[in-house]
């Protein structure tokens, strides 16, 4: 339902954050055939880890999972609020993006975290796809009525939604970077240089560490990026 390796990277992440993650709660969503949450179950026996979707996973017990349409303002399990909340390659799928992180900011605990995933479309082969096709690989150029479409947000935009959600971004992590998507290292190198020149040129409040976090050298080869926020005190 991603990318290979995301929910590989996001593992690595929690196991290598300071503290105890033990009884920590966990919510993941949409949760699609629950392989995150099976596998965070796995590596965190002790943690509360929970999903909610339009269709039931077969791992997940009755008790652990809502039925729950995240592209509008929903409220589950009232009853808590989250530790972490993942959202893997979900927003391309909701119209209202604002509003959806929105309702993740309602059910986090304050100082919880928010790890969003999203389709890499800056890379170097999504480039030359976008200049030969007039699309980026992970999205069709054609949609038929009743086939899934889904959003293309630049990451600078990702992260402007989040900010107004309520959200602080703490690190941005590229990952899913295939042998395949090595070959594509010479042009890399070629454009990155013109690319910083012009980050560091151009005319933005933005300071210039922040832009080289959004466009790291791994922005033109991998496949997929993690955002990791806080849940801003308010």
């Amino acid at each position: 339902m991603t990318c290979r390796g995301v929910h590989r990277a996001i593992i690595e992440y929690l196991l290598r954050s300071p503290g105890d993650l033990t009884n920590t709660s966990m919510l993941d969503v949409p949760c699609g055939r629950g392989d995150l949450a099976l596998s965070l179950r796995r590596f965190f026996p002790q943690a509360d880890v929970r999903g909610c979707d339009l269709i039931k996973p077969e791992g997940l017990a009755s008790r652990d999972f809502v039925f729950v349409d995240a592209s509008r303002k929903f409220t589950v399990f009232p009853e808590k609020k989250f530790d972490y909340i993942f959202s893997v390659s979900g927003v391309m799928e909701f119209d209202n993006t604002l509003q959806f992180f929105e309702s993740c900011h309602d059910h986090l605990r304050n100082g919880g975290s928010f790890l969003v995933t999203n389709d890499n479309i800056v890379s170097v082969r999504d480039r030359i796809s976008y200049f030969f096709l007039g699309k980026v690989r992970q999205y069709h150029l054609f949609v038929t009525p009743g086939q899934g479409s889904w959003k293309v947000i630049p990451i600078h935009n990702l992260l402007r939604i989040l900010q107004d959600a309520g959200f602080e971004t703490r690190e941005v992590r590229y990952t899913s970077l295939l042998f395949k998507d090595w070959l594509m290292l010479p042009l890399a190198l070629l454009v990155y240089p013109i690319q910083l020149v012009y980050m560091t040129l151009s005319r933005s409040e933005m300071p210039l560490a922040e832009r080289r976090v959004m466009y790291p050298f791994r922005s033109l080869l991998c496949r997929h990026y993690i955002v990791v926020c806080q849940k801003s005190a308010i």
